[in-house]
């Protein structure tokens, strides 16, 4: 029971997280009147492809898609033995390649969560790959991009908490993988006192290790933070890592998974009440978004998705987003992300912040098994009172941040009326406006 409900705790922090702070790339270059906001910039990456192959994942084959509450067991005959016929698929579709498109060439294989390759076409046509035997479907790979402080009050957490035995140990033992721009394993909300490694962690790709070995000499990893990989096609020629430069992954990861016992300052003033929703969950960092890179590609975001899968994350958290011109949803991340939930992991997306018209849901929120979350708001307000006249009446909240504090003093008021300081009487200076 403690925990289905941690998970619960998990998946409702996130959805309430991502998008609170999501920057949701909207990848239309055509303003949309219903969206609050919309970002210049390309949809897809027209020199390579993602290549849906003809039969089923592991995820969903019958043979090795896991039972209710299961997850795949990567160690059984069964599994081995359809991962070496999925290969040998994929290897007949690179003999396929290179007699009819030699110049294009395959980037990235899947056989978890899709069955599929990664195409760099070099000049070939889409239209070539697709007319392949052994293909599904062939989409261009899609650009992707990164989309409360009291939240826990709008989900009713407290009651919650409690039935899992308390805030500090929430979501004890449940593995959240974060694909977004990185977690800083150093950051005090993921301070790893009281935790300790999983069996089989840490874990860390080549780009990771301090010795260049997978899972041996891990960087950016902690008892909290349990996992450090990058997943981007340029990161090893551009000398990147999971080393979390950007700060949304880690603020994402904070939600759903800080600590207890912090004390956030903001421009003076001090926040006690905080920490994720299940604060007692370990994270890991799938970075897709190293160093500055601002666009993810579908490729490797799925790539993240399978290692995660593959590492055992009990939770995905996607809080980014694209509009993908396949209005059905059927996109390849998509048809990736529904394929997680059915390997039995929980996967919480961002809508993304194309909205509020009808029709502005991003890709991968469109997926029909994932939960897909809107923004919310609450009741929280940062800021410090200010009574006028000083010596007592009516106590208001200044808001501070984009102003200096409020020196200790009492203001004479001047009202502009209607005209929303765009005209300012010189009778107003030294006053308050209002």
């Amino acid at each position: 029971m403690k925990k289905n409900l941690a998970l619960f705790l998990i998946f409702s922090s996130i959805g309430l997280s991502v998008i609170a702070f999501g920057v949701g790339g909207s990848a239309t270059t055509r303003p949309n009147p219903n969206a609050d906001s919309f970002a210049q910039g390309p949809t897809e990456d027209t020199s390579s492809v993602v290549v849906q192959l003809k039969g089923d994942p592991l995820s969903t084959y019958s043979a090795t898609k896991p039972a209710p509450g299961k997850k795949i067991d990567f160690n059984s005959n069964t599994v081995k033995s359809y991962r070496a016929q999925l290969a040998a698929g994929r290897n007949d579709f690179r003999n396929w390649l290179r007699a009819n498109a030699p110049q294009a060439k395959i980037s990235s294989q899947y056989d978890i969560s899709l069955n599929a390759v990664a195409v760099q076409l070099n000049g070939t046509s889409l239209e070539t790959i697709a007319g392949a035997p052994m293909v599904q479907q062939v989409q261009y790979n899609a650009l992707y991009h990164p989309n409360l402080s009291e939240s826990y009050k709008i989900i009713n957490a407290t009651g919650a908490w409690t039935a899992a035995g308390g805030r500090s140990v929430a979501g004890s033992g449940i593995k959240i993988g974060d694909i977004d721009t990185g977690v800083d394993e150093t950051h005090p909300f993921f301070d790893p006192t009281g935790f300790s490694y999983p069996a089989g962690f840490p874990k860390c790709d080549a780009a990771d290790s301090t010795s260049h070995h997978p899972d041996q000499d891990c960087k950016y990893v902690s008892p909290k933070v349990i996992v450090a990989k990058v997943f981007y096609n340029k990161a090893k020629q551009q000398g990147l890592d999971a080393q979390a430069i950007q700060d949304h992954g880690t603020h994402t990861a904070g939600d759903a998974a800080g600590v207890t016992g912090k004390t956030a300052v903001v421009n003076g003033v001090s926040i006690d009440d905080i920490s994720g929703i299940a604060p007692g969950a370990f994270l890991g960092n799938y970075n897709v978004f190293p160093g500055e890179v601002l666009n993810a590609r579908s490729e490797d975001i799925l790539n993240a998705v399978d290692a995660a899968i593959a590492d055992g994350m009990d939770v995905l958290n996607l809080s980014l987003g694209g509009l993908h011109p396949n209005s059905s949803g059927r996109d390849v991340l998509s048809i990736g992300l529904d394929n997680a939930v059915d390997a039995g992991l929980v996967v919480a997306v961002a809508a993304g912040n194309s909205g509020p018209g009808a029709g502005t849901l991003e890709s991968p929120g469109r997926a029909p098994k994932v939960i897909t979350v809107g923004a919310s708001t609450n009741q929280h307000f940062v800021g410090q009172p200010f009574t006028y006249p000083a010596s007592g009446g009516t106590t208001i909240g200044a808001a501070v941040g984009d102003f200096p504090a409020l020196p200790t003093a009492s203001y004479d008021l001047f009202d502009t009326h209607s005209t929303a300081c765009t005209s300012v009487d010189p009778g107003a200076s030294g006053k308050l406006a209002i």
